[in-house]
């Protein structure tokens, strides 16, 4: 009887182990993950990144082959009907009909709202100071203070669009 008795000890000891040694693993995880959170979101939002500029560039590309129109309109694989996306007269994505400039011009390009992102992510027009006179600056020169949209992160890293030109910046940190 004892033979059986220890058998049961034996295997609850040893159950007891496997659960200990799950939950050190887990804890392991966990921290490791919590100290590489931000360079997770860092990738994730490199990427976004990278595929807003290349929607761009394809947006520009498209608008050259297609006569420099107004609207350019993008064929999808998974859908019959096409893309319509507003350009400016330089042939880079633009909106001018919307109070949420940037924002609009991100639903364009990404064709998913702002919002729905996993990542928080802000969309903000950015002026760089007042409103320069027109005698003191270039036509280029006084639309790029009107033309920035930026794309922010929590934690202050961004790239930004701009209207005028169609550049979209490397990801940058605010630190």
């Amino acid at each position: 009887m004892t033979s059986n008795s220890e058998k049961k000890d034996k295997s609850l000891a040893e159950f007891v182990l496997i659960i200990v040694l799950v939950g050190i693993m887990m804890a392991i995880f966990i921290k490791l993950y919590n100290k590489n959170e931000s360079q997770f979101r860092q990738a994730g939002f490199a990427s976004i990144a990278q595929t807003f500029t290349t929607k761009v560039n394809v947006v520009h590309a498209q608008w050259m082959m297609d006569n420099q129109p107004s609207t350019v309109y993008l064929a999808s694989l998974n859908n019959e009907t096409k893309q319509s996306i507003t350009v400016n007269e330089a042939g880079w994505i633009d909106v001018t009909t919307s109070v949420l400039p940037c924002q609009a011009i991100w639903q364009l390009v990404m064709q998913v709202p702002i919002t729905a992102m996993k990542l928080s992510i802000s969309a903000i027009a950015v002026h760089t100071g007042k409103e320069p006179q027109r005698s003191e600056f270039s036509a280029e020169q006084l639309a790029l203070n009107k033309g920035l949209c930026r794309y922010v992160l929590v934690d202050g890293s961004y790239f930004q669009y701009n209207r005028v030109n169609g550049k979209v910046s490397k990801l940058s940190n605010t630190d």
